[in-house]
């Protein structure tokens, strides 16, 4: 988007150039188209009046010709200027509009008139007495009307002149006026387009700016997640934060069971919700591909999506890679299509966090692997020792009760030495079934130690204890091994904190007291911590 918008804002500047140069080119040639009109107008108004002028001068000249010759080819100009003045005059008037000079015009014909009435009677007098002499005194009058036209005619050529000038003038100025107003018009439009454009990139620098803190810190922050689920929250935090109305969801891929399930949380009525219900990894076309999948208005893809494709208006659903093999996606959902900053952002983010959660998964699976007793699937010892403390622990600061329960199995020894030891590993493994089957997800249950379990049972006191350990042991009565020829037994210690013991310590061998009362009784049963009962003798059978 913001290439996009970059481009915009060159084409828009190419506009206001273009319309810039249209309009100064526009607008000089109207100006010019002016003082052209005028000039050109003044210019035929001034030869008008020259051209009467030398009419005038032409018929002049022919009347004296003839007054000296009295001969007929001397009127000639006389013919000839009346012709050319009668024209100059017709188109003079056509010429002028202003009223000033139109008065002038008429006062030159009126005296043009005078001087052709004065001339003609002159001629006249010529024709009908051809030996009368030159007067004087005609002559003089005919030359008064003259000079009175010739000052006449100086004086509207003198104005035309000045309006000439005049009209020059005010279009000079009209086109400077024009010039400056246009200057400062696209002056004041290109400082705003400039001043959009620099703002429009302080704007982008200092979201890029912003863009790689937030990057910057969210790749330093991964860094110290503590296991898969406080990393894929930070990463479901982290873009829903810097893309408005996103809503992110991270899948991975459980290889365990080929399962594609949610590692954040997931509206219960969703459709994605309902698409993971029996997901597996190739349902996501993200996952299938290996690559990035967009799906919605803005793409609509040859092969849509069942898993997260109806889950939202638009989806943006980015692989998690580690060294080539996928262990994961991350959906985007949103009403409106991802900005290209914002995809961008949303794949940088799975890039940056798929190796710390590659190494967090693996961490988390060794570390499941050397909590985990690797015949039976239930934590060993060590995590057993562990998880007695931790929730002996929560059990004194909440002020609940916590029952420990230890199980042995009966005679298990005559088991391997009879069916050989893959038999008894075989009892084993289905005790620890057992034992998952029956408790609650709240409660715990590890191998012990050889054929010795250890449950742990929070928030439940010696009656809710001794109804588990029944269970259990019922349970273990009713495993049918083809292995083993007969019933396997288990015998069961009960202890209850904080009735039998104050510290973990004390509420294992208390259940360890009650596991030898129920040996000592005939195995096969269940039995409470007593107070004062004895520890298992060494060597005794179990």
């Amino acid at each position: 988007m913001s290439d996009v918008s970059h481009i915009s804002a060159r084409n828009r500047a190419r506009l206001l150039l273009a319309a810039a140069v249209l309009v100064i080119a526009v607008s000089v040639w109207g100006v010019s188209a002016q003082q052209r009109s005028t000039a050109d107008r003044v210019f035929d108004e001034t030869r008008s009046a020259h051209q009467m002028l030398a009419a005038m001068l032409d018929q002049e000249t022919g009347v004296r010709g003839f007054a000296l010759t009295r001969q007929d080819t001397f009127l000639e100009p006389y013919r000839r200027g009346t012709v050319a003045f009668e024209r100059a005059l017709r188109r003079a008037r056509a010429l002028v509009h202003e009223d000033d000079t139109r008065r002038q015009l008429e006062a030159q014909a009126a005296a043009a008139r005078r001087w052709h009435r004065l001339a003609d009677e002159e001629l006249l007098l010529l024709r009908m007495r051809p030996d009368q002499r030159f007067n004087l005194a005609r002559a003089e009058a005919r030359k008064r009307a003259f000079d009175r036209f010739r000052t006449l005619n100086g004086r509207l050529s003198g104005d035309l002149a000045a309006e000439r000038k005049r009209e020059l003038g005010r279009a000079g100025a009209v086109s400077a006026g024009v010039t400056i107003l246009l200057a400062l018009l696209f002056g004041g439009l290109g400082y705003v387009v400039i001043e959009r454009q620099a703002r429009r990139g302080r704007d982008r620098r200092a979201a890029e700016r912003r863009y790689r803190e937030t990057q910057s810190e969210f790749a330093e922050t991964i860094q110290i997640m503590r296991d898969e689920d406080e990393a894929h929250a930070l990463v479901k935090h982290h873009l829903e934060r810097e893309i408005d109305g996103a809503h992110a969801t991270a899948l991975v891929r459980n290889n365990s069971d080929d399962r594609l399930v949610a590692a954040t949380p997931v509206e219960p009525d969703s459709p994605l919700a309902a698409g993971l219900v029996d997901a597996s990894p190739e349902s996501c076309l993200a996952v299938r591909l290996a690559r990035p999948y967009d799906q919605g208005q803005a793409s609509a893809p040859l092969l849509p999506c069942k898993l997260c494709g109806k889950s939202a208006p638009e989806v943006t659903c980015v692989p998690s890679l580690v060294s080539g093999e996928v262990i994961g996606s991350l959906l985007v959902q949103r009403d409106e299509p991802l900005e290209t900053k914002q995809r961008d952002r949303v794949v940088e983010t799975i890039g940056q966090a798929s190796p710390v959660l590659a190494n967090l998964r693996n961490l988390a699976i060794a570390e499941t692997r050397a909590s985990t007793d690797a015949l039976t699937g239930l934590p060993n010892s060590r995590s057993c020792r562990d998880n007695l403390k931790r929730m002996v622990a929560a059990a004194g600061r909440t002020l609940s009760p916590c029952t420990a329960i230890l199980l042995d199995l009966d005679h298990f020894k005559q088991i391997n030495d009879r069916f050989g030891h893959g038999a008894g590993d075989d009892v084993l493994a289905a005790v620890g079934d057992v034992m998952r089957s029956t408790l609650r997800d709240s409660d715990f249950a590890g191998r012990y130690g050889g054929e010795e379990f250890l449950m742990l049972l929070p928030d439940t006191d010696h009656e809710g204890g001794l109804q588990a350990a029944e269970k259990v042991r019922e349970a273990v009565q009713g495993l049918d091994l083809a292995q083993v020829d007969g019933p396997v037994t288990a015998s069961l210690g009960v202890a209850a904190f904080p009735a039998d013991a104050m510290d973990s310590d004390t509420l294992v061998r208390q259940a360890d007291r009650a596991l030898y009362a129920a040996k000592a009784a005939g195995r096969n049963q269940v039995m409470l911590a007593l107070p004062g009962a004895g520890a298992l003798p060494e060597g005794a059978e179990s």
